[in-house]
């Protein structure tokens, strides 16, 4: 494997004393520096070896004293000079100096914290650690850790969004840092065994594209790549061979000719019972009558009764309108469906008779077989969605245009399955809570619930959530924007916004309201219920009342 020299940078330290206070310390020091000059543009030329400044690089130092203070790129953003002057902290004084870029990674003295999420514009290798040691006012900054560059080609055209990469050891946390200059080594970091590389662009990938990521140097066996496209279909890769990673140096895996399978469905895996897991939807279900056409919402804070006059815009006079102009005709996108309603019929069940995704009536049908004619009735074999009735299941009956485009490769979960994710099932440890299953949030600017898979690792630059476990846990205990989601998300999280419900042809807002595969009686049906003081598991909802539907794949 052929490996490329990156970057052994050296940084040439002036310290200039200040008259003026700032912030109280008397003293502040400007730190210039230098490096090897290229005409490339960006942090790192991977085919230079030469390091330019960005506008907002910082580093942090930490002197002799214990003190700790933060410097800002004053000047040189682009070149291969930059003044870094006093931001925040500590007045630094004694020898000797610690300083590691970027800021954020530092996590004391002699120590860092690599990201378990690095974070990419389009593939390209942004603030790899560094650090530096010195018993006097001049530094000298050298890489800590090695890159791995992968160079990717699909099969067909695919914008990748994100790789997982899982090895035998643990490839970020909290690592303690020893030596200096060429001879400095990082410790096996204190976090897990799988670091992200996400992009905020995807990126396509239909020819030959880098991606560049960071990691320890050392030996890594038997990988695992999870490649992951903007529709969420992925590929994944294992290789039993091993990777050499050096400090300082590129190595290179390259991966042509993937096949990127199982469109619209999430990265993260729950249990629903001791023996089964499943994975979710990338967003709600919805459907647009005129073309009887079902699909995945695009991102999974999407929903219809926020959006007016038509999917896909904000804003509008009237929340949920198209969920009001529900009809057979109707050329807009509705998402909250009565019970049973993926437009099977039965010809033996003569009293199921609204069963298409539009039907609103709330008049009874027969009392002693089916009240409201939503879903299976009592002369049927399967009163649930399952079983013989399993076609009344929007995801098993129908071919979901962005998920697979062919019927039967989803399904709706039973009441059981919700009770055991939220209440029974073993699950990873987050900020302090045991078995962390769910909280609620606001996720760009959208309520809603947090579940977390069994296996999670927060993103170390998001805030921790909390009210982990609690029911009456709310939204806006957690709030999350748009770019800490797609963390989130990559890392496995689902989301289910507070999509409301439909009554007739009226639309009623601010709860979570989701369909179970699970009748109740003639009248009812289960549902997972939320809001902003409860979540309630099972609820017993009327069959005719419009929900949300979150389909999962076993």
């Amino acid at each position: 494997m052929k490996k490329i020299q990156v970057i052994i940078l050296t940084l040439a330290t002036l310290v200039s004393m200040a008259s003026c206070d700032k912030d109280n310390h008397k003293t502040v020091r400007t730190f210039r520096a230098t490096a090897e000059r290229s005409k490339d543009d960006g942090k790192i030329s991977l085919s230079g070896g030469s390091l330019l400044w960005s506008a907002g690089d910082s580093i942090r130092i930490y002197d002799g004293g214990g003190n700790c203070a933060n410097y800002l790129l004053l000047s040189g953003a682009g070149e291969v000079e930059g003044v870094f002057d006093y931001s925040s902290g500590d007045e630094i004084a004694e020898s000797p100096y610690k300083a590691v870029y970027p800021a954020r990674f530092f996590s004391g003295s002699s120590q860092i914290t690599l990201p378990n999420v690095q974070r990419t514009a389009d593939g390209s290798l942004r603030e790899p650690p560094m650090y530096a040691v010195s018993d006097d006012e001049e530094l000298s900054f050298y890489n800590v850790c090695g890159v791995v560059r992968f160079r990717l080609t699909a099969r067909s055209s695919v914008n990748l969004r994100s790789i997982a990469l899982t090895t035998d050891v643990a490839t970020n946390g909290t690592a303690t840092l020893s030596g200096s200059g060429t001879s400095t080594t990082i410790g096996t970091p204190d976090g897990t065994t799988t670091t992200i590389l996400l992009c905020e662009t995807a990126q396509s990938i239909a020819s030959a594209h880098d991606f560049y990521m960071y990691l320890p140097a050392g030996s890594y066996t038997g990988l695992s790549i999870r490649l992951m496209a903007d529709d969420k279909s992925s590929c994944t890769k294992s290789t039993s061979g091993t990777i050499n990673v050096q400090r300082g140096k590129i190595c290179t895996i390259t991966l042509t000719n993937l096949n990127f399978t199982n469109p619209g469905t999430l990265p993260g895996e729950f249990s629903v019972a001791a023996d089964r897991t499943v994975r979710f939807s990338m967003g709600n279900l919805q459907y647009q009558a005129s073309t009887s056409t079902w699909h995945l919402a695009e991102h999974q804070w999407d929903y219809v009764g926020s959006q007016n006059p038509s999917y896909g815009s904000r804003g509008g006079t009237v929340a949920g309108s198209d969920n009001i102009y529900i009809s057979s005709s109707y050329s807009g996108w509705i998402d909250l469906f009565g019970w049973g309603t993926s437009g099977y019929h039965d010809a033996a069940d003569s009293y199921n008779i609204y069963y298409q995704p539009w039907s609103t009536s709330m008049d009874t049908v027969d009392v002693t077989y089916n009240c409201y004619g939503y879903g299976p009735s009592t002369n049927m074999t399967d009163l649930n969605l399952t079983g013989t009735s399993a076609n009344y299941d929007w995801g098993v009956y129908n071919a979901i245009s962005n998920g697979g485009n062919a019927a039967g490769l989803w399904r709706t979960m039973t009441d059981r399955e919700w009770e055991y994710l939220i209440n029974t099932r073993s699950a990873s440890t987050v900020n302090g809570t045991a078995n962390a299953r769910y909280t609620k949030a606001m996720v760009n600017d959208i309520n809603g619930a947090i579940f977390f898979p069994d296996s999670y690792a927060h993103p170390t630059d998001v805030a921790q959530p909390v009210n982990i476990n609690t029911q009456s846990g709310h939204h806006t205990d957690n709030m999350y924007t748009t770019n800490d989601w797609m963390a989130m998300e990559a890392c496995g999280a689902v989301f289910l916004p507070a999509a409301g419900r439909r009554n007739g042809t009226r639309f009623l807002g601010a709860r979570g309201s989701y369909w179970t595969a699970s009748m109740s009686t003639n009248y009812f049906a289960r549902s997972l219920n939320f809001d902003d003081a409860n979540m309630n598991i099972p609820t017993n909802n009327k069959r005719y009342d419009g929900r949300s539907v979150r389909l999962v794949k076993d």
